[in-house]
């Protein structure tokens, strides 16, 4: 009987033992004001995971999750016709559309954002994809490109070699750039500056499937279309060519997502990215290169060095099981087969870090709709609309954060774990030693960050 747990059990074991450190913090005021410190949390996820990693050698012997989807119907269907494409395209209309006033010289009323800041770094960029978590890759039909590349007839044919011969090379540098826009360009708030921004990302992806197809075009050029796909693959739900839902398990779709080129490098730029925005702003951060954050070049520099840290320790970890488990087997080579494993603590950093800006910023999207130019419209009469701070402290939504950042991990530790008994067999134990100091130290970090 005890053989037969599963995912949930034993994440749901290691919560149970985390849960004394988090009820005995019962303080008032920030973070750092409570009567626990930090430093518990961090012991206390750390036990969580090795906890995790014992219960998993012993009761785990083997893989459960490489035979991918299980496709039970769920006996829903899916919306159909043009509605949920015209969502995505209006929406990018509405970015780009910020571009128009400026070019009639209409006078902006500079207190009121307009719409895009909110629909790009909020809409866009964090609630899509994190419903796509829960609930299916709908960003698919979402996708405003997609449905522009169809309305153009642009990219009839496809060169399916093309994802073959680059993966999604291009679209993690492009997610990269995409996420310098947010955390270090100067103009990341402006209106302007975003519907710029959306017009040269629009022609680059027209480009893209001209030249390759539509589909290739997107799979290999669009960075929205692999993080979505990524981050997606975590939820339980999919759906069958005829747009019936399908219920296919929890994390099933990450063991068989394709090998890639560029796989693991997009997961690490989504984790390297989120820990720079979270470091950034931390007092120890700044202390030490205070002087290379003053500049556009210098956060640049900090921002790819941070990427390319946590990529090092992550091949580093590929490396030491490559060792570990025969000739056979290369750095590179595992590193592709694990990539997947990090794709819940991608997850988890993003929902962690960026929580209050989804519950607190999110709500100037019922300001925006009714001005979305700025121009002091009040079309809807919701134009004055201003935030409501309804959480006073931070202490509840820290316990929320140390929450997802340890079930990410722990869903990591799961998935590696699966995959390594499924790849190494008896040596799969001893190969997941570096990874799960990976995984402390992530785990580490980002309770770090948080806490200051």
């Amino acid at each position: 009987m005890i053989r037969r747990l599963g995912v949930a059990s034993l994440v749901a074991v290691g919560f149970v033992v985390s849960l004394p450190a988090i009820a005995l913090a019962h303080g008032i005021g920030g973070r750092l004001d409570l009567p626990v410190p930090v430093t518990y949390f961090i012991v206390g996820a750390g036990v969580v995971l090795v906890i995790s990693f014992v219960a998993l050698a012993v009761l785990w012997p083997e893989p459960r999750l490489q035979n991918g989807p299980r496709h039970d119907p769920a006996r829903l269907s899916v919306p159909r016709g043009g509605l949920i494409p015209a969502v995505g395209l209006i929406g990018l209309l509405l970015v780009v559309g910020q571009l128009v006033p400026p070019l009639l010289g209409l006078d902006t009323d500079r207190t009121r954002p307009g719409i895009a800041p909110v629909l790009v770094w909020v809409v866009f960029w964090l609630v899509i994809p994190f419903g796509g978590a829960v609930v299916g890759n709908w960003y698919t039909e979402v996708n405003p490109w997609r449905t522009l590349g169809r309305a153009l007839r642009v990219g009839p044919g496809e060169r399916l070699w093309l994802v073959d011969r680059w993966g999604i090379w291009p679209a993690a540098l492009l997610l990269l750039a995409f996420t310098w826009l947010e955390l270090v360009s100067q103009g990341s708030g402006s209106a302007v500056t975003l519907g710029a921004a959306a017009l040269v990302y629009t022609l680059v992806m027209i480009g893209s499937m001209a030249y390759a197809g539509r589909e290739s075009g997107l799979a290999v050029f669009d960075a929205f279309t692999s993080y979505n796909r990524l981050i997606s693959s975590i939820s339980p739900l999919g759906r069958r060519g005829d747009g019936r839902i399908v219920w296919r398990g929890w994390l099933r779709a990450l063991t068989v997502i394709p090998e890639w080129r560029g796989l693991a490098a997009m997961v690490v730029i989504a984790i390297g990215t989120v820990s720079y925005d979270g470091a950034a702003v931390t007092p120890w951060f700044r202390s030490a290169f205070g002087g290379l954050m003053a500049t556009v070049p210098g956060q640049t520099l900090l921002l790819v060095s941070t990427v390319l840290v946590i990529g090092l320790a992550y091949w580093v970890a590929s490396v030491v099981a490559a060792r570990m488990v025969g000739d056979e087997w290369t750095a590179g080579r595992v590193a592709g087969r694990f990539a997947h494993t990090l794709v819940p603590i991608a997850l988890a950093y993003a929902v962690a870090h960026y929580l209050t800006l989804i519950l607190f910023e999110g709500q100037q999207l019922i300001a925006a709709v009714s001005d979305p130019f700025a121009l002091g419209w009040d079309l809807f009469g919701t134009a004055e609309r201003r935030i409501d701070f309804f959480i006073t402290a931070s202490e509840p939504i820290w316990y929320v954060q140390v929450a997802v950042i340890v079930t990410g991990h722990v869903l990591g530790v799961v998935l590696a774990h699966d995959r390594a008994v499924a790849d190494f067999g008896r040596e799969a134990v001893r190969s997941q030693y570096a990874m799960l100091l990976l995984m402390v130290a992530l785990t580490t970090l980002g309770l770090l960050i948080l806490s200051a």
